[in-house]
């Protein structure tokens, strides 16, 4: 009887055992094996070439298994399963988002279902697994509670453990007294985030992001003093005789060659925006980024909000943008506008995909939905600037009433590789690395340039007015940027961080806004969030509370909000700027008062918010010719995939007309009476848009030629 007792014991010392460490390690192994099959780096390789980060997500799970090991033994063993299953559940969802939007989820993104708006078919769910771990967590709860016999406990060691777990967490929140995160050199890439995903751990990383979004509110920031920003700021009320189609076009990294020293050049390489420029209101933006950040320049440019009111390096379409916030475009889609997003590459990219539904867009025009001329997944490059005038003129057509559309090109962006010639650059006045790397940029510039004036040229010949606010978001960044910018090339800048002349020379963009009617010339600095507030004034579109204090700034000549680190160069935050970030902090961060005491300011996002130019994509009809069927597919862009029978296969495609594909099909690959769809998916195998399965036997004409 004893040998049987002290078998007992020991059978279930090593189980208590197993759920103190075997099942945290077995969790964790599940989880990153998860996230490991969407990225680059194998679990092996991240265990050796980062093995301090392994520890910390090892520790992590450790603790927070090891805080139930307080409850009673079979309490501890049930609620540890239930763990364990709801960290594999949230590895899989950081999975599928890695899939959809390549970014893995953060605070205030547990409802995965919100990153779904706007895909038709994201994902599959597996049903039958489902309910095979549901039967498994049955019988493992049942045999824990009737299976194992109840010994005594030493509360002692429980006691230890558990407060050995709360101290590791509570030094891994705060850092204090020492940071596990610093010490394994934890890294933060906004601009990529699937490399921190990946190089971080999926739960190290997601502490990582909630530690770094946990903002403190602004100096007097509460509801009363909310309430009094909503009695101090009114916009005013403007009426448009003739509501103009407003254009924002965002180019990457655009700026005037000249920057770099008009006395190299032979020939002026971008005399379309020189012209522009000169004819209407003009200046320097001054950007938050250099070298990429685009999203936020972005997200200023349509909000009113500055980066200068958040911690450096966020994106906040990456952490923030889960709810509607007030923008440019639910201003516009108040005055009967109709909202469009343009970008010619990834919708995923950034999150756009939801955060444009979440400003207030009614469609998102991405490249996928583009009729490029080669896929953004090739590998040739990004899509020429012409793909974004084809899809602003598409949409002028397509859509009834003004339009406000947002476009974001891509040509511009890097890398810049060094070309031997150019006719721009003079071919001795410069070191030939420098002279060979602007002759690249120089060239991508020109481009642009080209693609503007034809974008003009064809607004122009319209019979609507416009108004066109363009701009680039920030200098670029090249392979060797002291051979470009320093004492070695061009002397633009010779410390890009550390001198304020140097940082302001690298981060000064210029834009104009341009008027089909009463263009006039006039100069103005400002930072990107003004540019919202100006093409409403000039639009003669009422705006918000927001640019209402965007206005009382500009008014006061305050139209730039200085950089946090240049404040003593620059000047300090005015009381408006201050009264903005209050706004800010309270609609990213704080309880939303403005949603009550501010209603103009928070929309509802659009109900018919859709991926592409048009709302559906449909099946015409199938014409047989003797070598072919032609499917005549509504609202397909050019590279959809035509599935037979599920199984993708090779078909030409060609346009029609605006909104009408056909793609040829050989016979003998289809049967008549095979299941046919064609299917829009993204760089990760997501359904963007499909039609409804169709058959040759139901929608066959026969050719007459």
């Amino acid at each position: 009887m004893d040998k049987i007792l002290s078998f007992k014991k020991i059978a279930v010392w090593l189980l208590t055992l197993f759920f103190m460490a075997g099942l945290p390690l077995v969790t964790l192994y599940a989880s990153e094996q998860l996230i490991r099959e969407v990225v680059t780096l194998p679990l092996r390789e991240w265990m050796s070439e980062f093995p301090e980060r392994f520890m910390v997500n090892v520790l992590l799970v450790l603790a927070l298994f090891n805080l139930l090991y307080l409850l009673p033994r079979k309490w501890f063993m049930f609620t540890s399963l239930l763990m364990s299953g709801l960290l594999i559940v949230f590895a899989y969802a950081n999975k599928v988002k890695m899939e959809l939007r390549s970014s893995p989820i953060s605070v205030g993104d547990f409802a995965l279902l919100k990153e779904l708006g706007g895909l038709e078919q994201p994902i599959g769910v597996n049903t039958p697994l489902l309910v095979g771990i549901g039967l498994a967590f049955v019988v493992l709860t049942v045999l824990i509670f009737f299976g194992i016999p109840k010994l005594k406990e030493n509360w002692f060691i429980k006691i230890g453990v558990f407060l050995i777990s709360v101290l590791f967490l509570v030094m891994l929140w705060t850092d204090k007294p020492a940071s596990p995160m610093e010490k394994a050199q934890f890294e933060n890439t906004w601009w990529k985030l699937e490399l921190a995903l990946m190089r971080n751990g999926v739960f190290g990383n997601f502490v990582m992001l909630a530690k770094q979004s946990n903002i403190e509110p602004p100096d007097g920031f509460s509801a009363k003093n909310m309430k009094g920003l909503a009695e101090k700021y009114e916009p005013a009320e403007r009426t448009a005789e003739e509501k103009p189609n407003v254009i924002f076009l965002m180019s990457e990294s655009f700026i005037d060659p000249y920057s770099f020293g008009e006395e190299y050049f032979a020939e002026d390489p971008i005399p379309n925006f020189h012209r522009l420029y000169e004819e209407s209101l003009h200046g320097g933006m001054y950007s938050s980024e250099f070298g990429g950040g685009t999203a936020n320049v972005e997200f200023e440019a349509l909000t009113g909000f500055s980066m200068q009111f958040m911690p450096a390096n966020f994106v906040p379409y990456q952490l923030y943008v889960t709810q509607p916030l007030p923008s440019a475009a639910y201003a516009f889609r108040e005055a009967d506008y109709e909202t469009t997003a343009i970008h010619s590459y990834y919708g995923w990219f950034y999150q756009r995909e939801s955060v444009y539904r979440q400003l207030g867009f009614n469609r998102f025009i991405s490249g996928e939905f583009m009729d490029l001329d080669h896929s953004n997944d090739a590998g040739k490059g990004f899509p020429k600037d012409k793909h974004i005038t084809n899809s602003i003129m598409a949409t002028l057509d397509e859509t009834e009433g003004p339009d406000f559309i947002h476009a974001v090109a891509a040509e511009g962006h890097m890398p810049y590789h060094k070309t031997e010639q150019s006719e721009f650059l003079k071919s001795d006045t410069l070191p030939d690395d420098t002279r060979q790397y602007l002759n690249n940029f120089t060239e991508k510039m020109h481009s642009i340039d080209r693609e503007l004036g034809r974008m003009v040229e064809l607004i122009e010949a319209r019979d609507e007015p416009a108004i066109v606010v363009f701009f680039g978001d920030h200098y670029p960044s090249f392979p060797d940027n002291e051979a470009v910018y320093g004492t070695e090339g061009t002397q633009v800048a010779n410390d890009l961080l550390g001198d304020y002349d140097d940082f302001i020379a690298t981060h000064k963009v210029p834009y104009f806004i341009w008027k089909s009617d009463g263009n006039k010339p006039a100069e103005l600095d400002v930072t990107p969030n003004q540019f919202s507030a100006l093409a409403l004034e000039m639009a003669g579109v009422q705006g918000t509370t927001v640019t209402a204090i965007l206005d009382e700034m500009r008014e006061q000549g305050n139209a730039v909000i200085p950089y946090n680190q240049w404040q003593s160069q620059m000047g300090s935050q005015t009381q408006e700027m201050k009264d903005l970030q209050m706004i800010q902090y309270d609609l990213l961060h704080g309880k939303r008062y403005s949603e009550y005491l501010m209603p103009e300011l928070v929309r509802t996002p659009s109900p018919d918010y859709h991926l592409g130019l048009y709302p559906e994509m449909n099946a015409q009809k199938v014409v047989e010719t003797p070598e072919s069927y032609e499917l005549y597919i509504e609202g397909a862009p050019r590279f959809s995939e035509v599935l037979i029978d599920g199984k993708p296969i090779a078909a030409e495609w060609q346009t029609v007309e605006q909104g009408l594909a056909v793609f040829s099909v050989p016979k003998q690959q289809v049967e008549r009476d095979a299941e046919i769809q064609v299917v829009v998916y993204n760089s990760r195998d997501a359904v963007l848009r499909e039609t409804n399965v169709f058959t040759i036997e139901e929608t066959v004409e026969t050719s007459r030629q």
